[in-house]
């Protein structure tokens, strides 16, 4: 049986699946740099589609984050954590008797802004990413599936009924 109708539904979910979690990582603020919005890739396959993203960090974002698990690794969270930062414009700021001052981010060692990073790694590997969500990951995925679960089933009814109306009425012609 040819599943015409059905892969163009499944197409059709998989692209819409991509737009909503692209809105949705907009409404909850957790693209500083645009990135993870867009990372959002979709592809049918034979019994239905994937989505994926290939930002590295998307599960950290979607499940929360863990402790590196190899010094690769930990390069690597280190590297995103600093672009993370310069994309907020966040600042390593020095305590003063009467009050704050930020530090200089243009010194040959940038050491207060990697002290600063180094914090945050310390804090994120203790407590967790989002304080909005508990420290724990936004759970983006789930929450757009289940915004979007009666629609796929009844999309994907309707694709495979069609087809399905379709085999029957070659299968009576033929005969």
């Amino acid at each position: 049986m040819q599943k015409t109708n059905l892969n163009k539904a499944l197409a059709d979910l998989a692209k819409q699946f991509t737009d909503k979690l692209e809105a949705q990582a907009k409404i909850d603020r957790t693209n500083a740099t645009g990135r993870f919005a867009k990372s959002f890739k979709s592809s049918v396959t034979e019994d239905g589609f994937e989505i994926s993203s290939d930002a590295k960090y998307a599960g950290a974002v979607d499940g929360g984050a863990g402790i590196a698990r190899s010094s690769r690794e930990g390069y690597d969270k280190k590297r995103r954590l600093e672009e993370w930062a310069k994309a907020k414009g966040i600042r390593p700021v020095s305590k003063l008797k009467n009050g704050y001052k930020f530090r200089k981010m243009n010194t040959d060692s940038n050491s207060a802004f990697k002290s600063m990073i180094f914090a945050i790694s310390k804090s994120i590997a203790k407590k967790g990413t989002i304080k909005r969500y508990q420290y724990k990951g936004s759970e983006i995925f789930d929450r757009v599936f289940e915004s979007m679960r009666k629609k796929v089933g009844l999309d994907i009814k309707d694709g495979f009924s069609a087809d399905l109306r379709d085999e029957l009425i070659k299968i009576v012609k033929i005969k």
